[in-house]
């Protein structure tokens, strides 16, 4: 039912291929040489862009789409290969982050050790891309070290790195031989990795984290588990906190959902994160641990996030799809979203053309406030894009409203789109959906040259149980949404 209803809601453009957006620039499509599969990006205090990218580079080694590779870019999307990894040191990095010390920490998921296996890496790089293995993880299906790192570390305020592993520790059962998981704390000046806890299904705090971590204002480390919750440990993830000693409490369950990604703290206080699950969610957690979902995905707007938040300067919170969207099903977007649940869709990917597809990392705000970021696949390269985004510029789609905005079986609503300035000579074609079978809705509508308004009809079919549906209005893959609600 999910794929049909995304597949009806953008059937009308799915034809036509996606023009230049205002505000959106590829900067870079990668090759392979230099990298395939992008997945991280930060900015330097130095202005440079720094990431990594899970495939790429050494084919010998990791044949044969190589073991990854650290990069820096300017700007412009002038790419430098700082290190090829060749799996004895590592392979599938996971992304970079700035020590205090000047010099680039991050993580392998595998590899590390003299045969090219292992558990993966925790590794150091200097500002002219000289890599040192910090320290090898053996792996999972022994006690108790940890095992496959899925994001780098981070520094906390005492000095010391903190991150978690997807699997090994000390517990595991026959189910689960590779264990279910660490958080380890690394010292820099010592050397030392410490395991500080591990996790463990019969506990319900949750199994399997995710990177990276965050140190909140109360100075506690705060992550997300896959999954473990609920008194079967079917029931979806967890939000958890834990001190620098490992000590570790469940914050919240994330129910029947899989969170996949980190948690920020917002201006506001709360948490914020992303989850899996048919379509996904945005959610938010207060300290108590009471849990709110500001967003279901329903597909229009996007389809599974699997990489956290941020928030920008313009108090928005802006993250990605890997998939969904407002053009292609496979294609993944660009969100904006309030804390109150507000959501436009500010770029919609298509798995053809030059811009890439399947958004790969957390975004970032640069220096100049655009926002940056690396799609998994596509480009002229094919193996994906670093790419650079206005937050400013939203597209001509004002808002789209309905009156009435509750309606019975057979009875009419008049949606109105509004363009945030006039429409140009000939007028602009807007694109309509709806998540919803229950209803019909026309194409598309045209704001006439010169107005800012325009208006069509949805008609509502025979209503069997009440249903919340969106409308959705677009451009060339930007827009905003409403809802509708149909009774019987």
């Amino acid at each position: 039912m999910f794929l049909l209803v995304v597949v009806a809601a953008i059937a009308a453009v799915s034809s036509s291929p996606a023009g230049t957006v205002v505000g959106f620039k590829v900067l870079h499509s990668f090759t392979g040489a230099d990298g395939g599969s992008p997945n991280s990006l930060i900015q330097a205090s130095d202005g440079f862009f720094y990431g990594s990218a899970a495939n790429g580079g050494d084919v010998t080694s990791c044949p044969s789409d190589g073991c990854g590779v650290l990069f820096r870019s300017d700007s412009t999307g002038h790419i430098t290969v700082l290190h090829r990894f060749h799996a004895t040191d590592g392979y599938v990095p996971t992304g970079l982050v700035k020590g205090a010390d000047g010099n680039f920490y991050g993580t392998t998921i595998s590899g590390g050790q003299p045969s090219g296996g292992g558990g993966g890496t925790l590794f150091r790089m200097d500002i002219a891309g000289n890599v040192t293995v910090l320290y090898a993880f053996v792996g999972g299906f022994a006690c108790c070290d940890g095992a496959g790192p899925s994001g780098p570390p981070i520094q906390a305020s005492d000095g010391n790195f903190y991150g978690t592993t997807g699997a090994g520790g000390a517990f595991r059962d026959a189910d689960h031989p590779g264990g279910f998981g660490t958080v380890y704390q690394f010292n820099p000046v010592s050397g030392q990795l410490t395991i500080l806890h591990s996790f463990n299904l019969p506990d319900g705090n949750g199994i399997f984290p995710n990177n990276p971590l965050l140190q909140a204002s109360d100075g506690l480390l705060y992550g997300t588990t896959t999954e473990g919750a609920g008194r079967f440990h079917t029931g979806g993830g967890t939000a958890f906190r834990v001190d620098t000693s490992g000590n570790l409490t469940r914050l919240a369950v994330i129910p029947l959902m899989e969170p996949v990604s980190s948690l920020i703290q917002a201006k506001d206080g709360f948490f914020y994160g992303v989850a899996q699950s048919s379509a996904g969610s945005v959610y938010r957690v207060d300290v108590d641990g009471k849990l709110t979902f500001i967003n279901r995905f329903d597909g229009v707007d996007g389809v599974n996030p699997h990489f956290g938040l941020v928030q920008a300067a313009d108090g928005f919170l802006y993250g990605t799809t890997s998939e969904g969207g407002l053009l292609d099903v496979q294609g993944g977007d660009i969100f904006r979203i309030s804390t109150l649940g507000a959501l436009r869709v500010m770029h919609s990917f298509v798995t053809t053309g030059s811009d890439g597809f399947s958004p790969s990392s957390i975004l970032i705000q640069g220096a100049d406030g655009a926002l940056y970021g690396v799609n998994g696949g596509g480009g002229t390269g094919g193996h994906g894009t670093l790419f650079r985004l206005d937050p400013r510029a939203v597209g001509p789609v004002a808002a789209v409203s309905v009156n009435p905005n509750s309606i019975h079986s057979g009875q009419k609503s008049t949606g109105t789109v509004t363009l945030s300035s006039p429409a140009p000579t000939g007028g602009k074609v807007i694109t309509l959906g709806a998540n919803s079978f229950q209803m019909t809705i026309p194409p598309s509508v045209t704001v006439p040259a010169g107005a800012k308004t325009a208006t069509f009809t949805i008609k509502s079919l025979s209503i069997g149980a009440a249903e919340n549906v969106r409308v959705y209005a677009w451009f060339n893959g930007q827009g905003v949404r409403t809802t509708l609600k149909l009774l019987p």
